[in-house]
């Protein structure tokens, strides 16, 4: 029975080993101590600096960080519960990998469990694992340090996975394995990935209900509904802590939040109650045409950045100009390629790409499956691929936005494109499973191969004809909005002096490099294509035997994606440990403000090519007012946008504002100290009181915060009385331990101070001599506080109730889970047991 049992495991075994062989090999630099420049991961690690060297005191993340924006909290920088049990299983899973070679192995082993809970063979499930896991966008995305983004994708087949048990009547085990897999996709805290899945699941669960009714299977349905509910309460109980701190900041921040001002002129209408304006939520939107980079990658150019070889037509004009050869080398790898309109004038870092063999065996998988799952994948394909369209369908996105719930907090809609990138690798592995294993027969299997290479072949040979009328530019002439080659052009302009013969020709070389990648990938697709095609027809003929076909589609999609891959991740992209920390290495200007023995100020950083709200590089040496975050104060935003962007020196001067760094005549950053910094806290003479939000920001036009506070009139309560102002009086900061900040002062009469604190009342609670007192909205973001006469101290404490009750329910989620996950294992190893001992004579 041991044998049987052995011999059954080991297909799998042999299979899931490829898929690690194949992880370290694509990514074996990593094993040589090299690591991955990614542009967002080094901007990580300068925003959570000061969060790090606080754990590695302290033992555990501080909930507030002083590093970005002048505060906010780090719910969205790192997150911990206390709890380090959770990490178990992701550290075995992954074999202790190193990055990034841990999280495609995870992605491939998640996706081939779901292959073999659907009952393909190990080889074919192989396939599907590497369709999955090296469809273009991942490699894409961990290039540029997407890792919580990646991160969730590689859990998500997995939770796939647990519902298709629960649908088989496994229900303890299904439910288990959806609770554990459903709590690591969230914990991976990719927001707009999870709310991808609920759509996901929404779908899967309108195809099952109709299954169950017209299969008169309603009380099946009602326990693998409550089944599933549990799991996903589960799922959510043990992220308890991250999203429920996560809603709550939501509120306060520009993804969930509302600016208390009345709108600057020009963007009336373009923000959704709660949400983002349209205008920035649908940055990257999805072409339709450009839909048909699945089957033919580089048809819009690939990478914003992309590499041009010496062969190209702009090497051969630009050398023919007279440019050194190694000059022109060195700028056309990172050349403007793309010429698509997502984003245009900040560009994409690739298209995503299936893989012809995929997309054609999906296809075929729509005629020949006849499983119930064929039609939530066909429905929630489609569904996905018009959200990845955004503004290009305005009417169906637009209407989405405005009325889903939580749409309208996340932008880029070309990640929905995620979903079907699961769904045609499913599809495709069910079709060739059905195509070996079925019991169709030949004649109509043959024609449905026959459809679906006329399908694929034919969009393919469409796109070859409409080459010659592409424009190839997605320039507009348009000042209001203009494209990326618009940004281009005046680059090009410049370098060439405002000769305007040898612009045009550089431009045109740009075009004609861009047809010809457009027509290389479509005959590329056709060749690729034709051969799978014809490893379809032949085994049908019986010319070909199935271990041969599937043995002949794994080479042709390793060959197909791994090729593509290496264009935007490859052994170029790993960089020596030394050569990484350089990017780390403060200027002369930070050595020159580090010297500073005062902890507690802040930098103002002018000088990044992104803008110093772009840009987290000045966080990992100082408390910047800038910084880089997707999900910024709301209050902040409005201050950046009405204030600090209009250098008023006033307001920075009540943000502590010690040092500006500015471009000097060199080029290089210099340090200007601000001698009218106000420091951390300081007593007011004057209280103005304003009626509302827009009064208050109009009122920093012209005061001068040293002597003047203004508070809206709906803080009247928290501020009980009128201060006597005291020449002689004195407040200090005394300690700034991020999750608690303490002063002490002394004053003849109740005095107003001023903190230069970023306001954020859920979680800060204020106490004098250890009693909670209230305090106030001041200065539009700041906070202040009357305090009574005499020698006190003030102590502010931040304490949000969501973390300490999240904690306490992500604790008992994780032991229900477990338990469950122990349950359905010991189950189906008994039920296995029983179907395998002999029957009694």
């Amino acid at each position: 029975m041991k044998n049987n049992r052995l011999k059954a495991l080991l297909p799998h075994l042999i299979a899931v080993v490829a898929l690690l062989v194949l992880a370290v090999l694509y990514c074996k630099p990593a094993l040589d101590g090299k690591v991955l420049s990614q542009s967002d991961v080094t901007q990580w690690t300068a925003m959570a600096k000061e969060s790090n060297d606080y754990k590695a005191t302290h033992g555990i993340t501080p909930l507030w960080t002083t590093s970005m924006f002048g505060g906010m909290p780090t719910y969205q920088l790192s997150m911990e519960t206390g709890y380090s049990f959770g990490s178990i299983i992701p550290t075995i899973l992954t074999l202790g990998l190193p990055k990034p070679i841990n999280v495609l192995f995870l992605a491939a082993l998640c996706f081939y469990f779901l292959c073999v809970v659907l009952g393909a063979r190990s080889w074919i499930g192989f396939l599907g694992a590497v369709a999955y896991t090296y469809s273009s966008y991942d490699p894409i995305i961990i290039s540029a340090g997407h890792d919580t983004k990646m991160l969730a994708l590689a859990y998500l087949p997995a939770v796939v996975a647990g519902i298709v048990l629960i649908t088989r009547k496994r229900y303890i085990l299904g439910g288990a394995i959806a609770a554990l897999s459903i709590t690591y996709l969230i914990s991976a805290n990719h927001l707009q990935m999870t709310y991808y899945f609920f759509l996901l699941l929404g779908v899967i669960g309108i195809a099952y209900v109709v299954y169950c009714i017209l299969h008169k299977e309603i009380k099946h349905l009602i326990i693998s509904a409550a089944v599933l509910l549990g799991a996903v309460v589960l799922g959510m109980g043990s992220n308890a802590t991250t999203l429920w701190t996560t809603y709550e900041y939501s509120h306060a921040s520009n993804r969930g939040g509302k600016s208390e001002l009345t709108p600057l002129p020009g963007t009336e209408g373009q923000k959704t109650s709660g949400g983002l304006d349209k205008d920035y939520a649908f940055q990257w939107s999805y072409g339709k045409l450009e839909t048909l980079t699945l089957l033919a990658p580089n048809i819009y150019g690939g990478s914003s950045g992309g590499s041009l070889g010496t062969n190209s037509e702009t090497y051969k004009v630009m050398t023919g100009m007279g440019y050194p050869a190694p000059q022109v080398e060195q700028m056309i790898k990172s050349w403007p390629l793309y010429w698509g309109d997502q984003s245009a004038s900040i560009g994409t870092a690739g298209p995503v790409y299936f893989g012809v063999v995929i997309c054609l065996l999906a296809i075929l998988g729509l005629f020949i499956v006849r499983s119930w799952h064929k039609w939530w994948l066909i429905g929630v394909s489609v569904f996905a691929i018009f959200l990845a369209w955004g503004s290009n369908l305005q009417a169906f996105n637009y209407f989405l936005f405005d009325h889903l719930p939580l749409y309208s907090k996340f932008r880029a809609p070309a990640q929905a494109l995620v979903i079907p990138q699961l769904t045609f690798a499913i599809l495709a592995v069910m079709a060739l499973n059905e195509l070996v294993t079925g019991s169709l027969p030949k004649a109509a299997l043959l024609k449905h191969v026959k459809w679906s290479g006329m399908i694929v072949g034919g969009l393919l040979v469409i796109l070859l004809l409409i080459s010659g009328s592409m424009s190839y530019t997605n320039a507009t002439n348009n000042p209001d909005k203009p494209g990326g080659d618009d940004y281009f052009r005046m680059q090009i302009t410049q370098a060439t002096q405002n000769n305007a013969t040898a612009t045009d020709s550089i431009m045109k070389a740009l075009r004609e490099d861009r047809e010809s990648l457009y027509r290389n990938d479509v005959l590329r697709s056709l060749l690729i294509g034709g051969i799978a095609f014809a490893l379809l027809w032949f085994f049908l003929k019986g010319k070909v035997n199935p271990n041969l076909l599937i043995g002949g589609m794994i080479v042709l999609v390793m060959f197909d994606l791994l090729q593509v891959d290496q264009r935007y991740l490859s052994n170029d992209d790993f960089k020596d440990a030394n050569t990484y920390s350089s990017y780390f290495q403060p200027s002369p200007a930070d050595q020159q403000i580090l010297q500073d023995k005062d902890p507690y100020y802040r930098v103002y950083n002018t000088t990044s090519p992104s803008g110093p709200f772009s840009d987290a590089m000045t966080s990992y040496f100082h408390k910047s007012i800038g910084g880089y975050h997707a999900a910024k104060l709301q209050l902040y935003l409005d201050l950046i946008e009405r204030q600090i962007s209009k250098n008023n020196i006033q307001v920075l001067n009540m943000l502590n504002t010690k040092y500006v760094i500015q471009q000097g005549p060199d080029g290089q950053p210099v340090a200007h100290r601000n001698p009218d910094a106000l420091g951390n806290v300081w007593f007011v003479k004057h209280i103005q009181w304003v009626p509302n939000a827009d009064a208050e920001m109009g009122a920093l036009d012209h005061i001068n915060p040293k002597d003047t506070v203004v508070i809206d009139q709906r803080y009247k309560a928290d501020v009980k009385g009128e201060p006597a102002y005291d020449s002689t009086a004195s407040i200090r900061l005394v300690a700034n331990d991020l999750n608690k900040i303490s002063y002490s002062y002394k004053a003849s009469t109740p005095q107003f101070a001023v903190f230069s604190e970023i306001y954020y009342e859920k979680g800060w609670k204020a106490f004098i001599d250890g009693q909670q007192a209230p305090y106030a909205r001041v200065n539009y973001v700041l906070r202040g506080m009357l305090v009574p006469a005499g020698s006190h101290t003030i102590e502010f404490r931040f304490e949000p109730a969501s973390y300490y009750t999240g904690n306490k329910i992500t604790l008992i989620s994780y032991l229900v889970m477990f338990i469950a996950l122990a349950g359905g294992i010991f189950i189906s190893i008994r039920n296995q047991k029983k179907q395998q001992q002999p029957a009694a004579a």
